[in-house]
C-alpha cells in the first residue's frame, strides 16, 4: 500500500468506472480531503471545491468566484486567469458556483502546464488580493458609475441571466421550497440584492468559506500522484490548521403543496406564454440507488413525447410543452415538471392533470421494456460521459459534492452496482413503488404570467498590470507535432461509400446522406424533419415503440443537418444529414436493423404525423425564444455571417432567426397535411437518391460485420447521385436589431476574411489583450472577444453586455490600438502557444469520431494541418502589428447584428437599416 506522508489514508479501491483506482486521504494538518483517481488519461485535471451555503441574495460567493481568480501573492497581475487563457494549453479552464459549493477545476494533458495551473489555482484561492484590494470587489462584484448607475461583473451577467422567464420561474421555485436554508438563495445573485453586499461582508463570507479544512481537492489522470501530494503539503496544506468549526448545510422541512402566482414582465405579453412548475422532494443525497432510480424513471415515463406521462400530459392540450428537470446534486434532490406555452386557466389545470395521468399509469404499471430502455441508455451514457467537459473535470466536480454531503469524495465515481440492482429491482415492481411515492405529495406549485412592465418612477490596488511570472513557462516546443490521425480505409459497398477508422472501446456508426443540390428553402423543412423523426411512427411500430427498443440495444442515436466549409479548390460548402449510433460492439446489427427501419419505414400520414409535427414545430419554437435570450450573440453571428458565407447562411436558415420565422409562419398556416407530402417527398428522395457516406469507428470484426450486413439493408441502393457543393445566393449586407426582453444586450459585428490560421493569433491577442479590459473589465459585460471561421468570416462580439453603442465604438478602436503596442517575444511566445494548444485540444471518443469525418469531407489532411501549425508557430511581432493595422479596414465592410433591449436599440437605432422585436 502507498504512503503519503502528511495525509491520513482513509480509503483505496478499484474503480472500473473509472478505468483505475481510487483513493481517498484526509491531510493531517488541515483536514482538506483529497481524492486521488490514478488511471491511463493523459487528459490530467484537478479541482478544488468549496462548501459554500449563501445567506442572502447578494451573490457572495459568485463574485467570489471571479474575484480570487483576479490577482494572488505569488501572481499579483491584473488577471493571472485572463493570462493563462492566452497561453496554456488546457483543455478546460474555469471555475463555477453551485448552489451549495464553488469548484475551481482545470485539465490538461501537458506535464509541465499541469504544475504551473495547480500552483495559479491553489494560489488564487488561498491567497487571493483580492481580500486587500477592494477594485477587485468593484470590478467583478458592483460599483457605482459617475452617473449613478450600477455595473460590475457579476451585476450586468446576472442581469442578463435572470431576464429570462425561465430563471425568474425557478428562483421562484427554489425559494418555495427552500425558504429557510441556502436553496432558497440566488447563488448567482439578483441585481436588485447585489448593491447590498459590502467590502467587508465580501471579505468576511471568504474567510469563513475558503479554508483548508472546508475543501475537496481531487487529482485525476496519469501523473506522479505522490510529487503532487507533496506539493500541496508543503507549498499550502501544512501551513493551515484546521477552523474552530466548518460551516454546514441544514435541511429543510418540506413544503409540501406550497402555491404562488408571479408575473414575467415583458413588452409583448401574450395570453399563451404563461408557465406552471410544479416540483416535488425525491429523497436523501446519500441513497444514491434511489437517486439514480429517479432518473432512470423520468427518463422512462417523460424523455420523448411518446413517453406515457408525457404522452398523456400533451393529449390534455394545456400547453405546447412539458420540460423535466431531476437535479441531484444538492443535499434535497428535487424533479419538477414545467408546462410552457400555456394560458393562465390551463397552468391552473396542470397539478390535478399530472395526478391523474400518473394514476393512470400505476393502475396498469409501468411497461418493463420501457424501464429496460432507459436503464440501458442510461448506463451506456454514465459510461461514455458524452459532451465536452473531460472526464477528469466531471469527477472534481462529482468528487466535491459527495464529499460535502456524505464526507466521501468517492460516493458519486461508483455506479456499476447500482446499475445491476436496479435491474434486479425492476423485475420487482419497484419502479411502480418509487414513483407512487414520489408523486404523493402535493407539488410545489408556481404559476408565470406574462405582464406588461411596470413604469419606472422619476427619481489602491495591490495589483499590477505587469505579466504572469510562472515558475515553467510553455514554449512552442511544448506543443509537440499535433495529434495525427489514424489511417482509415475507404471502398465502394452497396451503392455507399465506406470508411473504416480503427478504433477501440465504444462502435460509433455514421451515415452522412448529402445535401448538395438541394433548394435552399428546403433545407429549413428537413431541419424540423430531423425532430420529428423520433415522434413519427413506422410500418412495424408505434414512435414509442421504437424509441424504446433504441434506447434498450443504442447507447445513442439521432438526426441532424451539419455543414462545413472545404478546403478543397473553391472552398465548397458540404451538407449533410447526418444520422448517428453509438453502441457496443455486439449491438452493430440490431443498430443497421433499427436504423433501417426509423428511416426507411417512417408513417408521414394520418393524425398521428400530423399533431406530431404541429407538437414538435410548436416545442422548437419556445425553445427558440429562449435560446435567444441566453445565447444571443451566437444567433447574432450567424445572422452577420450568412451575408458572407454559403455555410454560414445554411446555418441561418436551418437554426437561425429565419428558422423561427419559418416555424411561425407553419403554426400560422396550420396546415399539416401539406407539410406531411413535403416532407416525405423530401426525405425519400434524400434517403434513396442522395450519395451517401457510412462512417464506422470500431473494430475490424465489427468492419467484416458491417460488409456483410449492408448489401441487405434499407441503406443499400444500386445508384446514387454524386455528392455535390452546397450552394446559395446570398443576400446583401445588412444591419439588423433584434429587441428582446431582459437589461442586457449581445452585440456582434461579422466581416468578411480568407481563411488563415495565423489569424488566430490575432484574435487572441483581440481577445484577451484587448476586449477583455475594454468591454469585460471596464465596461462590465460577461463576455466579449474575436473569433475567426473556418468558413471565410471574423467577427467581434459581446454577451451579457450592458451596453451597445458604446461597445461597437471600442470595437473601432482595436486595430489602431493593438498595431501601435510593442510585442516582447514573451508575448509572441503566449500567443502562439495558446492558439496551437486549442488545435490539440483532447476529445472524447464520439467527438473525435465526428471531427475526423468532417476532415474527410473536407479534405483536410495530416500534411495541411502539419502546414498551417507551421504557419501559426512562425508569427512574429511584425506580422502581428501588421494583421492588426489591416484589420480596421477589414470591420469597415463588417455588418452589424444586435440581439438586445428595446432601450439600448432605440437609443442606438442609428446604427441600423432595420428593428424587429422577436
Amino acid at each position: 500500500m502507498k504512503q503519503y506522508p502528511g495525509y491520513t489514508l482513509v480509503k483505496r479501491e478499484d474503480c472500473p468506472e473509472q478505468h483505475g483506482t481510487l483513493t481517498v486521504l484526509t491531510h493531517d494538518v488541515s483536514g482538506a480531503a483529497v481524492l486521488l483517481v490514478e488511471n491511463d488519461d493523459d487528459n490530467k485535471a484537478f479541482g478544488i471545491g468549496f462548501g459554500t451555503f449563501p445567506s442572502d441574495d447578494t451573490g457572495v460567493f459568485h463574485i467570489l468566484e471571479h474575484s480570487v481568480l483576479a490577482g494572488s501573492e505569488k501572481y499579483p497581475v491584473k488577471s493571472p486567469f485572463l493570462q493563462l487563457l492566452k497561453s496554456s494549453m488546457a483543455s478546460f479552464l474555469n471555475a463555477m458556483t453551485f448552489p451549495d459549493k464553488t469548484v475551481y477545476p482545470f485539465a490538461t494533458p501537458n506535464e509541465t502546464d499541469f504544475k504551473n495551473l495547480m500552483d495559479v489555482y491553489l494560489n488564487a484561492v488561498f491567497c487571493p488580493l483580492a481580500m486587500v484590494d477592494k477594485g477587485v470587489f468593484e470590478q467583478e462584484g458592483w460599483h457605482r458609475d459617475e452617473d449613478g448607475t450600477v455595473s460590475g461583473v457579476v451585476y450586468n451577467e446576472m442581469q442578463g441571466a435572470l431576464a429570462t422567464p425561465d430563471a425568474q420561474l425557478q428562483n421562484a421555485l427554489s425559494r418555495a421550497m427552500f425558504p429557510d436554508t441556502a436553496y432558497g438563495f440566488v447563488s448567482g445573485g439578483d441585481p436588485a440584492s447585489i448593491p447590498a453586499l459590502t467590502y467587508e461582508k465580501y471579505v468576511r463570507v471568504y474567510r469563513r468559506h475558503y479554508s483548508a479544512d472546508n475543501c475537496c481537492i481531487t487529482l485525476y489522470g496519469k501523473m506522479d500522484m505522490a510529487e503532487k501530494l507533496a506539493f500541496l503539503d508543503e507549498q499550502y496544506l501544512s501551513r493551515m490548521p484546521k477552523s474552530a468549526s466548518r460551516p454546514r448545510l441544514t435541511v429543510q422541512d418540506e413544503q409540501a403543496g406550497a402555491k404562488r402566482n408571479i408575473p414575467y414582465y415583458t413588452e409583448k405579453p401574450e395570453p399563451d406564454e404563461a408557465q406552471c412548475a410544479l416540483a416535488w422532494y425525491t429523497g436523501a443525497f446519500s441513497d444514491r440507488e434511489r437517486q439514480l432510480g429517479v432518473e432512470i424513471l423520468l427518463d422512462a415515463l417523460l424523455g420523448t413525447n411518446q413517453a406515457p406521462l408525457k404522452a398523456a400530459l400533451l393529449e390534455e392540450k394545456l400547453g405546447a410543452d412539458i420540460d423535466v428537470g431531476f437535479d441531484d446534486s444538492t443535499l434535497q434532490p428535487t424533479l419538477e415538471l414545467v408546462l410552457r406555452g400555456a394560458t393562465e386557466e390551463s397552468a391552473g389545470k396542470f397539478a390535478a392533470a399530472v395526478r391523474k395521468a400518473v394514476d393512470g399509469i400505476l393502475e396498469k404499471g409501468i411497461p418493463e421494456e420501457l424501464l429496460m430502455a432507459s436503464l440501458n441508455s442510461t448506463e451506456f451514457a454514465s459510461l461514455e460521459r458524452p459532451g465536452s467537459i473531460p472526464d477528469g473535470v466531471l469527477d472534481a466536480i462529482n468528487a466535491s459534492a459527495g464529499w460535502l454531503h456524505t464526507g466521501d469524495p468517492a460516493l458519486l465515481l461508483h455506479t456499476n452496482a447500482l446499475f445491476a440492482s436496479l435491474r434486479e429491482k425492476l423485475e420487482q415492481g419497484w419502479f411502480n413503488e418509487l414513483l407512487r411515492e414520489l408523486f404523493a405529495p402535493a407539488p410545489v406549485e408556481i404559476i408565470q404570467v406574462p405582464t406588461l412592465p411596470r413604469k419606472e418612477e422619476e427619481g489602491r490596488a495591490a495589483r499590477t498590470d505587469g505579466k504572469l511570472v510562472l515558475d515553467h513557462p510553455l514554449t512552442a516546443a511544448d506543443l509537440g507535432e499535433g495529434k495525427k490521425q489514424t489511417p482509415g480505409s475507404r471502398e465502394l459497398l452497396a451503392g455507399a461509400e465506406l470508411l473504416h477508422h480503427p478504433s477501440a472501446g465504444n462502435t460509433y456508426l455514421y451515415l452522412y446522406y448529402d445535401l448538395g443540390g438541394m433548394a435552399p428553402e428546403d433545407m429549413s423543412c428537413l431541419q424540423l424533419l430531423t425532430d420529428v423523426m423520433d415522434e413519427l411512427d413506422t410500418e412495424k411500430h408505434t414512435a414509442r415503440e421504437l424509441n424504446t427498443l433504441r434506447n434498450t440495444w443504442l447507447g445513442s442515436s439521432g438526426a441532424w443537418m451539419d455543414c462545413w466549409t472545404g478546403q478543397q479548390e473553391g472552398r465548397p460548402c458540404h451538407a449533410k444529414l447526418i444520422v448517428g449510433m453509438s453502441m457496443l460492439e455486439r449491438s452493430l446489427e440490431k443498430a443497421v436493423e433499427l436504423g433501417s427501419e426509423w428511416l426507411y419505414e417512417t408513417k408521414f400520414s394520418g393524425p398521428q404525423a400530423e399533431a406530431a409535427m404541429e407538437r414538435v414545430a410548436s416545442q422548437q419554437k419556445l425553445l427558440m425564444e429562449q435560446k435567444f435570450l441566453r445565447e444571443g450573440h451566437a444567433f447574432a453571428a450567424m445572422r452577420a455571417a450568412a451575408h458572407f458565407s454559403v455555410e454560414s447562411a445554411l446555418s441561418e436558415r436551418c437554426n437561425g432567426v429565419s428558422y423561427y420565422h419559418y416555424l411561425c409562419e407553419l403554426l400560422e398556416k396550420a396546415d399539416w397535411t401539406a407539410l406531411g407530402k413535403r416532407m416525405e417527398e423530401l426525405w425519400k428522395s434524400v434517403l434513396k437518391k442522395n450519395a451517401l457516406t457510412v462512417s464506422l469507428h470500431g473494430s475490424d470484426a465489427a468492419l467484416d460485420t458491417l460488409k456483410k450486413l449492408l448489401p441487405g439493408s434499407a441503406f443499400a441502393a444500386e445508384k446514387r447521385g454524386e455528392a455535390k457543393p452546397c450552394t446559395e445566393e446570398l443576400t446583401a449586407p445588412v444591419n439588423e436589431a433584434f429587441i428582446i426582453d431582459g437589461g442586457v444586450n449581445y452585440d456582434v459585428l461579422v466581416w468578411p476574411m480568407e481563411r488563415r490560421l495565423e489569424r488566430k493569433v490575432l484574435a487572441r491577442v483581440m481577445s484577451y489583450e484587448y476586449l477583455w479590459h475594454k468591454i469585460r473589465e471596464v465596461g462590465g459585460a460577461y463576455g466579449t472577444g474575436m473569433v475567426t471561421q473556418n468558413d471565410g468570416t471574423e467577427y467581434l462580439y459581446t454577451y451579457r453586455d450592458p451596453h451597445l453603442k458604446e461597445s461597437y465604438e471600442t470595437f473601432a478602436k482595436g486595430p489602431a490600438e493593438l498595431a501601435g503596442r510593442d510585442y516582447t517575444e514573451k508575448d509572441m511566445n503566449e500567443f502562439i502557444v495558446g492558439a496551437a494548444a486549442k488545435l490539440d485540444t483532447p476529445r472524447k471518443p464520439r467527438e473525435e469520431a465526428a471531427s475526423t469525418d468532417c476532415k474527410y469531407f473536407c479534405g483536410i489532411t495530416d500534411e495541411m494541418t502539419a502546414a498551417e501549425r507551421k504557419s501559426l508557430c512562425s508569427v512574429d511581432a511584425a506580422a502581428l502589428k501588421a494583421e492588426a493595422a489591416d484589420l480596421s479596414a477589414r470591420m469597415e465592410k463588417g455588418v452589424r447584428v444586435v440581439f438586445g433591449s428595446k432601450e439600448a436599440v432605440e437609443a442606438a437605432k442609428e446604427l441600423f437599416d432595420r428593428v424587429e422585436t422577436l
